[in-house]
């Protein structure tokens, strides 16, 4: 079973796929006792190089009865947007938020969230545990590959929160 964004559904299917369930933002799927909600996120969508934004994007929330966790996919850092699933979703127990792949800011600014954005995003969210992602995998932009975790920590030691709450995995 796969639940993907409005208008994805095509794609799997066309490789044998059957099993496909789309969803616009704020709109859910339960399997089990599990629930997943998409929800907006902004980057641009493009599966070939035909189709530029006519396919939905978006993160899910995964609702358990063993916890929520917040996965935000590609997205540029937009105030509302978190303020609003932090509120839809109060009890946030893990955030995965990206935090590379940010510079030139003048260039990826609208699609991806530098560090202190995404730690934002968490204040925002309401989460327990911040997880970091998207970075240092490989070099996609011009940032160092090992200076979004460092940015990050940084920012995270200037307001005093708790070290145990950020989690960022080794590559």
């Amino acid at each position: 079973l796969y639940v993907v964004p409005k208008d994805n559904a095509e794609l799997l299917r066309s490789i044998g796929l059957p099993r496909v369930v789309e969803l616009a933002w704020w709109q859910s799927y339960e399997v089990g006792d599990l629930r997943i909600t998409l929800v907006p996120a902004h980057h641009w969508s493009m599966r070939s190089p035909f189709d530029k934004n006519r396919r939905l994007c978006g993160g899910f929330v995964y609702e358990s009865p063993e916890a929520t966790v917040y996965h935000a996919g590609d997205t540029a850092f937009r105030a509302p947007v978190f303020a609003a699933i932090g509120e839809r979703f109060p009890g946030i127990d893990a955030a995965l938020l990206p935090i590379g792949a940010y510079e030139p800011a003048w260039f990826m600014q609208p699609q991806h969230q530098n560090p202190e954005e995404a730690g934002r995003a968490f204040e925002l969210l309401g989460a327990r545990r911040f997880v970091a992602m998207h970075w240092g995998t490989f070099r996609l932009t011009d940032e160092p590959l090992a200076e979004p975790p460092a940015r990050l920590e940084s920012w995270w030691a200037e307001r005093g929160l708790p070290r145990d709450r950020l989690w960022i995995p080794a590559l």
